[in-house]
């Protein structure tokens, strides 16, 4: 079983390196830009399903990656981006924000902590194991789940963890 991840396309968020976890919001020119790109890489891909975060960038995201093909597009909260609470709508580079950033289990205010994105990525992917087994999926996601998600197939010192950033648009591949 082969499991292909992709973070969304970019986001002007992404762009301007500004927190956008909940945000519901579009990709920009250049993620538009991406996801055609992606489109031409995913057809060199075989798989039968997309699961996708039902957040509008990985949902246009996961279309292109489907592109012309029938295959069906499922959603699920599993896989949205950290809830950065207090800290939406603000710079990444921000002092303030690093304290929660790179903790595990301290919790952005009124957002979530790592190890709750953990808690409900691990789940997922534990449930796709079973569910789908024998088959190849895709899933599309967000930066902070792309990081859970690699961690569940690869062991990483904690320094790895931090420093691992799935690129918008990018595609792993692992296997189970």
């Amino acid at each position: 079983m082969k499991i292909y991840v992709a973070r969304h396309c970019s986001t002007e968020c992404s762009e301007k390196k500004i927190y956008c976890g909940r945000s519901d919001i579009p990709l920009s020119p250049r993620g538009k830009a991406e996801a055609k790109a992606l489109t031409q890489k995913a057809k060199e891909l075989s798989f039968s399903l997309v699961v996708s975060s039902p957040l509008l960038r990985a949902r246009e995201t996961a279309l292109a990656i489907v592109g012309e093909r029938n295959i069906p597009i499922l959603l699920d909260d599993r896989l949205k981006e950290r809830d950065f609470g207090a800290f939406e709508g603000t710079s990444v580079e921000a002092p303030e924000g690093k304290v929660y950033r790179f903790s595990f289990a301290l919790q952005y205010p009124h957002g979530e902590s790592n190890l709750q994105v953990a808690a409900r990525v691990y789940e997922f992917l534990d449930e796709v194991k079973e569910k789908y087994a024998g088959q190849d999926i895709f899933l599309v996601s967000h930066g902070s789940a792309c990081r859970i998600i690699r961690s569940y197939f690869k062991q990483m010192t904690d320094e790895e963890f931090y420093a691992y950033s799935q690129p918008n648009g990018a595609i792993e591949t692992y296997e189970l």
